[in-house]
């Protein structure tokens, strides 16, 4: 009896806290992601500037940047929860959601790997847990099944193309990158264009959110690596910049490169 009472006691407490996390506040698109993947977006009432997905994001209150949030409007909505990203938002803007009264959860994948255990710990923060455990189940099968279908080709991953920045070796893209059989000619996230032309990649890939007149300046000036004379220059979508199950998608376009590569 005693024990049948302390269970219904912890399972009250458990679903009441649960229950309090209704109203989350995303401040980070892979934050943002992840919630949509344990289908919980209609917990989200406000979202970062920078959240873009899922489309049924895009009419929700926005509070400003990663690193600049507006606390005005976070206080004004009365979160029971703000999510943020440990790789995109500074200490000090954690340090004031609390000092302010806000609950916080920090969402902070350093890896691939890391994407499963990340989703149970905010899963089990906001009453998901069973989803959570059951996309991360999915993912990490999804994950075991990449292939390395690059034969080691010299590449590198343009971020962003004015200031030249690019995936370095800690990346998650690089990691991505060796996954797939690339070699990444990027130590760090900043290189010179004599480096690049140099180290001769074979393959180029952009973020093809940067799409634009300064990165078709920035080929022209490649135009002598083997990657721009053979025309092994891809974008790809901003899938494969955030840590969440999405990233998936984004490491298949990359796999659809080398179908390119072959023929």
């Amino acid at each position: 009896m005693k024990i049948l009472v302390f269970f219904l006691i912890f399972l009250f407490f458990s679903t009441s806290s649960f229950a309090e996390v209704q109203r989350i506040i995303s401040l980070a698109p892979s934050v943002t992601e992840a919630i949509y993947y344990l289908n919980a977006t209609d917990r989200l009432v406000a979202v970062s500037n920078y959240c873009k997905w899922p489309e049924e994001i895009k009419n929700k209150t926005k509070v400003g940047g990663m690193i600049n949030p507006s606390y005005e409007k976070i206080l004004v909505l009365k979160p029971d929860l703000v999510v943020i990203s440990k790789d995109v938002t500074p200490k000090e803007v954690y340090n004031r959601l609390i000092e302010l009264g806000i609950k916080v959860h920090v969402y902070a994948p350093k890896s691939l790997e890391d994407i499963s255990n990340e989703l149970i710990r905010l899963g089990i923060v906001i009453g998901k847990e069973k989803e959570a455990k059951s996309i991360a189940y999915e993912f990490q099968k999804k994950l075991r099944k990449i292939r390395k279908v690059f034969k080691g080709q010299k590449a590198l991953f343009i971020i962003w193309a004015d200031p030249l920045t690019v995936a370095g070796k800690t990346s998650h893209i690089n990691e991505v990158m060796n996954l797939l059989g690339l070699t990444n000619i990027a130590e760090f996230s900043s290189i010179n264009i004599e480096r690049i032309i140099k180290m001769n990649p074979d393959i180029i890939f952009f973020g093809v959110g940067h799409k634009s007149s300064v990165s078709e300046n920035l080929i022209l000036k490649l135009k002598d690596t083997n990657a721009v004379k053979n025309g092994k220059v891809y974008y790809i979508s901003d899938k494969i910049y955030h840590l969440s199950p999405r990233i998936i998608e984004g490491i298949e376009e990359m796999t659809n490169k080398a179908k390119t590569w072959i023929k």
